[in-house]
């Protein structure tokens, strides 16, 4: 360990307890799948993704059968192995085995054996059974426990996990009966995937009410295995949502222009198992943004064209692939980039060629106010742009002029910056970022506990106070659209606590949690990005330039996470590293206008850096230099 004096703050750098990306083997996913038509005659019958080398992720055309089933085909040095057989008239075996031929080929390898396993044991995932079945070089396993108990060498079902060693590289393999009895999870050590059949997947997890206890047994023992090992990708075997949260397509629907991604997160395991805590044993439908848990009561005749999410009459909007960062030419980029997520809520992005910190701002109109949330970080001209805003808003609209409200989701310096140049203008009611002063405009009664709105006429903004980051941290709903705005206690990246914080934090995301299960919503919107779209890492502090980050919006299911986390650490803290953002300790306050500091000039590295090199002083979350950091050492 080594100690950095730099300026006014105290820094510790520690080296990382895991390698770059938990030590996982990266992969990518596609935006977008081919699901079946509009012209079928176009549509091949497999669409083959390369996730990575010796990932591959097979999805089965709507053209043959609307379920449009994923296969997962893995190597090893030895063997490969092939979960599920496809669905309806589906020629699998052959195309399978031609993959194991181009592989060998590409790799310049040996020929390797076939190993092929279920995800369970229904008709979609078992068509091409036979075709597998007595072809010389492929084991193959029957969707049974028993068999599953043999080939994997599981003891005791479904409690005990068993695996399946490919040569180099292991499969472990997680009874989780409940939608069928032979329900199984496998988790690829390599990469970090966790597949997880029909049991969690973006659409209707469908469970027999007999076997509820199952599924919650079930949905504990997933929760309890993603807790102790790192997870990349939680991929199912079906993408029933749209991409609006709380929507999902009927059953029977071939073409899905719009479905939602196939990959869930680590944090959707452990929302899968609250729904089913909440559920208490009763066959209640639980209707969640990225999912839902459909029981089947027993002898009801279920609907041809089911569909069960209707947006939860929320108001649907979209949201970027991809946002402006800044450079790698700073002439090209503009000061801010405006993102319309619908006609009344807008996102503003602050460029990095401005600041590093690169700041997301909130605009929302209702019929008689707007609310911005924040002012931007630097030398920024906020109060110009947005007040041209309204005005486009209004021309637009045919709407009379709208007066401004602006608040904050908290006090740090690279939230407030553009703060002077709203306080003179007229019609703009400005909130400082103290909890006296959000109490007093929002109707507060008691801080923190105590929740508070504020009507835009038409629109109510509800207020949560949320310190633990900063003191007069707060969280924002909309109502209409079910946005859930949570400033710098969460966005992907590092979220900094002290531990004089830690107990504040930790009820702050309790609270927030209880608030979102009585609540639904659409997307949780932070304030930064500093995550890659590679789980478990983040670019390093000072980074302007940013092609490969993670996308903006989180989920209600991270919400969960994120208490869970402060949770675990039973009231001591230490850093939290998971695939989407990291809990950091903080080190020391700052003694300085954090603005000042911010100002002296640094090196920006241009390389991603492991995330957990440093530990961050809140306010400033600041960065140590370490070896090949990038950043400098001040002595």
């Amino acid at each position: 360990m080594r100690i950095l004096i730099a300026t006014l703050s105290l820094c510790v750098c520690l080296q990382a307890s895991e390698p770059d990306g938990a030590g996982l083997k990266p992969g990518t996913l596609p935006a977008k799948w081919m699901t079946g038509g509009p012209n079928c005659l176009a549509i091949p019958d497999w669409q083959v993704h390369e996730y990575n080398e010796d990932f591959y992720i097979l999805r089965e055309s709507g053209c043959i059968h609307y379920e449009k089933p994923f296969l997962y085909l893995i190597f090893g040095e030895d063997k490969a192995l092939l979960e599920d057989t496809g669905a309806g008239d589906v020629k699998t075996a052959p195309f399978v085995m031609e993959l194991l031929a181009k592989w060998a080929k590409k790799k310049n390898h040996a020929p390797v054996s076939l190993v092929v396993i279920h995800s369970h044991g229904h008709g979609d995932h078992t068509a091409g059974d036979k075709q597998f079945q007595g072809v010389p070089n492929v084991q193959f396993v029957a969707a049974t426990p028993p068999e599953i108990q043999k080939a994997a060498g599981i003891g005791k079902w479904p409690e005990e996990l068993g695996k399946i060693d490919l040569g180099g590289r292991v499969i472990d393999v997680v009874p989780i009966p409940g939608h069928n009895d032979a329900s199984i999870a496998l988790y690829d050590r390599v990469t970090g995937n966790f597949m997880t059949g029909d049991s969690l997947y973006p659409g209707r997890l469908y469970v027999p009410e007999a076997d509820i206890p199952a599924y919650t047994a079930s949905a504990k023992r997933m929760a309890d295995f993603v807790m102790d090992h790192p997870i990349a990708h939680v991929l199912g075997t079906h993408i029933e949502q749209a991409k609006t949260a709380n929507v999902d397509y009927p059953r029977g629907t071939l073409y899905q222009p719009e479905e939602h991604v196939l990959e869930l997160t680590r944090a959707h395991v452990l929302e899968l198992n609250d729904a089913f805590i909440r559920m208490k044993g009763k066959p209640v439908t639980m209707i969640l943004p990225e999912f839902s848990v459909v029981p089947r009561i027993a002898n009801a005749a279920v609907p041809p064209d089911v569909q069960t999410g209707h947006g939860e009459g929320l108001q649907a909007g979209v949201l970027p692939a991809k946002w402006v960062t800044g450079g790698p030419n700073c002439l090209t980029v503009p000061d801010w980039q405006v993102h319309e997520y619908n006609e009344d809520f807008y996102i503003l992005r602050e460029s990095g060629c401005i600041h590093y910190e690169k700041p997301f701002l909130y605009l929302i109109f209702g019929q008689e106010k707007a609310l911005l949330e924040d002012t931007g970080a630097g030398e920024v001209q906020t109060a110009p742009f947005v007040m041209d805003l309204l005005a486009k808003w209004a021309k637009r609209k045919n709407h009379a002029p709208v007066s401004l409200i602006v608040i904050h989701s908290h006090a740090h310096g690279d939230h407030i910056a553009g703060d002077k140049q709203f306080q003179a203008l007229p019609n703009v009611q400005f909130i400082a970022p103290t909890p006296a002063e959000i109490s007093k405009n929002a109707g507060i009664a008691k801080w923190p506990t105590d929740l508070g709105k504020i009507d835009l006429g038409g629109r109510i903004i509800d207020v949560i106070p949320f310190p633990g980051h900063n003191e007069a941290s707060i969280a924002l709903y909309d109502r209409q659209t079910g946005n859930l705005m949570t400033g710098d206690s969460l966005y992907p990246g590092r979220l900094s606590v002290l531990q004089s914080d830690l107990e504040t934090f930790t009820a702050s995301a309790q609270r927030l949690a209880d608030f979102v299960l009585t609540h639904p919503i659409g997307h949780v919107l932070g304030t930064h990005i500093e995550q890659t779209k590679t789980p478990f890492l983040d670019y390093p502090r000072g980074s302007t330039y940013q092609p490969e980050e993670h996308l903006l919006d989180l989920t209600r299911a991270h919400v969960l996470e994120l208490n869970q986390g402060f949770i675990s650490m039973h009231g001591k803290l230490e850093k939290l590293a998971l695939p989407d953002f990291t809990i950091v300790p903080g080190q020391s306050r700052l003694k300085t206008p954090v603005r000042e500091v911010r100002r002296r000039p640094i090196n920006r590295p241009s390389s991603i850096q492991r995330r957990n090199l440093y530990i961050m002083p809140v306010g400033l979350r600041h960065v140590c230099a370490s070896a090949g950091t990038g950043l400098p050492a001040i002595r």
